[in-house]
């Protein structure tokens, strides 16, 4: 439930200030869903083991054409709807092309939806669901139904779903090109997660967020977690980046009504190819935003304007496990026009010069 972590002292708050909050947002999104589901293009369902998972995809959809995926991971206590009624991702899926999944996490023994994420959220009665699996096992599911761009994986996670983006870029490398995370950190321990491929990685955060906080802390279960800005910096060196972000700095409008109010900061420039580290703070912001439809907007065109990259291309032709003269007569007699064959590496429709070196840089001695 936007992230708060119960303990017993919580479970027995119910009525406190923070409970009521809770219970109050949770409500407004109920009642926003019929709002943010009537933009969505075109529904139909996929099923990764835990029953329905509802996927939204463009009108005018080709079953030929590889669309970016964009995975929706929710806040404690939400669920998969709960989440797009609040941030309203479906609103972008016809303008922006993409497809978009809303998946559930699993109930804790008090019957909150959660996710299995870091070691400071949310698995707080721990039960030990294998969401790690369970979301990897989504992306094959839905690549399985639609033609994906492989290139353009991305994570949307909000609070606990947040927490749950950085693990699963952590534990699956290379297979997310880029996450967008609303109020949310990495791991405390800088050690604990090393990215061996660079990823995009995209924060939002409200500097007076009561339940992540800002400057970092710990949940009332105990578990702690880095503040925004060392969330980037972790990032960042993972990346490859510099050890400070880049001159260009500027500023963003997420909250209607009041221009440009959010500032950006980012670690790009001299980041490793594939990578990045950027983060947009919302001043006076709390834990849920009153956004409309700008996150969506902007994250999402953030998310999609950064592939992963492009995957080394395997010159072994004959699928010998080597690559020698057998693959180079294979390459010769593909030569010149050539669209779709295996010998050109580089999709421009021509087997030529740079295919060879391709080829020679694979040589097998």
């Amino acid at each position: 439930m936007v992230g708060v972590l119960w303990s017993p002292i919580l479970l027995k708050a119910r009525r406190s200030r923070c409970w009521r909050l809770i219970t109050g947002v949770t409500l407004l999104a109920v009642f926003l869903m019929p709002f943010a589901a009537a933009v969505a293009a075109e529904t139909e369902y996929v099923d990764a083991g835990r029953g329905n998972v509802r996927v939204v995809r463009p009108s005018d959809f080709d079953p030929g054409e590889p669309l970016p995926l964009i995975i929706l991971l929710h806040a404690f206590g939400y669920s998969g709807e709960i989440e797009e009624a609040y941030l309203q991702l479906s609103s972008q899926v016809d303008a922006q092309r993409f497809i978009l999944c809303l998946p559930n996490g699993r109930r804790n023994f008090t019957g909150q939806r959660y996710w299995n994420a870091t070691d400071a959220c949310c698995d707080i009665f721990n039960q030990a669901p294998d969401d790690s699996g369970y979301v990897r096992g989504l992306v094959d599911v839905v690549g399985g139904a639609y033609a994906i761009d492989p290139r353009r994986i991305h994570l949307v996670g909000h609070s606990n779903g947040g927490f749950m983006a950085h693990r699963m870029i952590c534990e699956h490398d290379g297979l997310f090109a880029g996450i967008a995370t609303l109020a949310s950190a990495t791991y405390l321990d800088a050690d604990a997660c090393t990215l061996e491929t660079p990823v995009h990685v995209l924060q939002v955060h409200g500097t007076l967020d009561l339940v992540v906080l800002y400057g970092g802390g710990c949940f009332v279960s105990g578990g702690c977690y880095p503040s925004a800005v060392d969330t980037q910096r972790y990032v960042a060196a993972d990346n490859g980046c510099g050890d400070s972000p880049d001159p260009r700095q500027g500023e963003i409008d997420l909250v209607p009504g009041g221009g440009a109010e959010s500032t950006i900061s980012v670690f790009a420039s001299t980041c490793a190819t594939g990578g990045s580290a950027e983060l947009w703070t919302v001043p006076g912001a709390g834990h849920n935003p009153p956004f409309g439809t700008r996150f969506a907007e902007e994250v999402v065109a953030w998310l999609l304007a950064r592939p992963g990259p492009m995957p080394e291309p395997d010159a072994d032709l004959n699928g010998d496990d080597r690559v020698t003269a057998a693959d180079l007569g294979i390459l010769l007699a593909s030569w010149g026009d050539c669209a779709g064959c295996a010998a050109d590496f580089n999709g421009d429709g021509l087997v030529a010069g740079f295919d060879v070196g391709v080829l020679l840089g694979q040589w097998t001695p």
